[in-house]
């Protein structure tokens, strides 16, 4: 088993952090998406006793199991866990960067960080993605065709890349 100190996570892995936690805030519950991530990072050569327990938590998951394993590994990575508005905010600009980096589809970013402006209680800095969302509506409102909606999409993602933080999840 690795220690602490052998346990820090990568830029990357913080990034996988990062968007696990804001998809958990916006997720009652969350307990499958935590035994993932505890399970990602596992794969990744990051161990821990209780990230290895919280790994092969087997379904139906009991949440409270779920939960006090995943506050242990949260304390043994030496992380903290954001509030679920900075958690949200930080999981949009990572999908923000996926869509300008071609990792996922405009129309996927779009629709999941709609998801996030649903959770934050739209705020206006999500505003154009209500619209961008709706493929109907920019079609046939906008007048867009799909590859107008796309490009449009992309220079929204590069704004709201430019615009939102991420979280510190590290311990100060």
């Amino acid at each position: 088993m690795l220690g602490l100190k052998d346990s820090m996570l990568t830029p990357a892995q913080k990034l996988e952090t990062i968007k696990a936690f804001g998809l958990i805030a916006m997720t009652v519950g969350g307990s499958e998406l935590k035994v993932n991530w505890a399970m990602s990072l596992l794969e990744q050569g990051v161990e821990t006793e209780n990230l290895c327990v919280l790994a092969s938590l087997l379904k139906p998951l009991n949440e409270f199991e779920v939960d006090e394993f995943f506050n242990i590994v949260i304390s043994e990575l030496d992380l903290k866990l954001p509030k679920p508005e900075e958690a949200v905010e930080g999981y949009a600009k990572i999908l923000a960067h996926e869509v300008i980096q071609g990792i996922i589809s405009p129309e996927i970013g779009a629709s999941n960080i709609y998801d996030a402006n649903v959770f934050l209680d739209y705020p206006e800095s999500f505003a154009e993605y209500t619209i961008y969302e709706d493929e109907w509506y920019c079609e046939h409102i906008n007048g867009w065709s799909k590859e107008k909606r796309r490009e449009e999409i992309i220079k929204a993602c590069k704004v709201s890349y430019g615009l939102l933080g991420y979280p510190c999840i590290n311990k100060a």
